[in-house]
C-alpha cells in the first residue's frame, strides 16, 4: 500500500490522520514541521504528502519551493491541507507544485478518500490541473480587474 507522509505542527491532526490513514492501509510517516519534511523526504521519498501551510521553521510553501530547488521526491503527490482558504493562497500552492488544496476543519475519511483519488490520478492530469487552476485564477484576477475600474 501507498506510503503518506502527513506534514503538520498539530500532533492531535497528524494522530488524526495518521489513525484514519492506517485504517485505509496506508503506510504513514509524520513530520511536524517544514524542517523535519524536508528531511523526512531526503530519507525516503513517500508516494503522498499532506502539507499543512502554516507551520513554524518553516511553512509548506516553503517545502514545496525547497522541493522544487532541491529536486527532491519529484514524485511525490502533494495534498496542502490549510485553514488558508484565500484565493491567493491555493494559486501560491498551485504554482508551487501542490497537486490538491483542501481546507481545515475537513472530514477524516474524505481525506483519505481525496488521497485516494491523488494516488490514481497521472502525473500529466494533475500536472494539466495545476495549469487549469492557474490560468482560471488569472482569468479571475483580469475580471476583478475590469469590473473594479472606475467609469469615466
Amino acid at each position: 500500500m501507498a506510503e503518506i507522509l502527513v506534514v503538520d505542527d498539530d500532533p492531535d491532526i497528524r494522530t488524526l490522520i495518521r489513525l484514519t490513514l492506517e485504517s485505509y492501509g496506508y503506510s504513514v510517516r509524520e513530520a511536524g514541521d517544514g524542517l523535519q519534511a524536508l528531511e523526512a523526504l531526503t530519507e525516503h521519498a513517500p508516494d503522498a504528502m499532506v502539507l499543512d501551510v502554516m507551520m513554524p521553521k518553516m511553512d509548506g510553501y516553503g517545502v514545496l519551493r525547497a522541493m522544487r530547488q532541491r529536486e527532491l521526491a519529484g514524485g511525490t503527490k502533494v495534498l496542502m491541507l490549510t485553514c488558508k482558504t484565500e484565493e491567493r493562497d491555493f494559486v501560491r500552492g498551485w504554482e508551487l507544485g501542490a497537486d490538491d488544496y483542501r481546507t481545515k476543519p475537513f472530514e477524516p475519511m474524505e481525506l483519505a478518500d481525496n488521497l485516494g483519488d491523488l494516488l490514481r490520478t497521472s502525473q500529466d492530469t494533475l500536472h494539466q490541473r495545476r495549469q487549469d487552476e492557474l490560468e482560471k485564477a488569472e482569468l479571475l484576477d483580469r475580471l476583478e480587474s475590469a469590473f473594479s475600474r472606475p467609469n469615466k
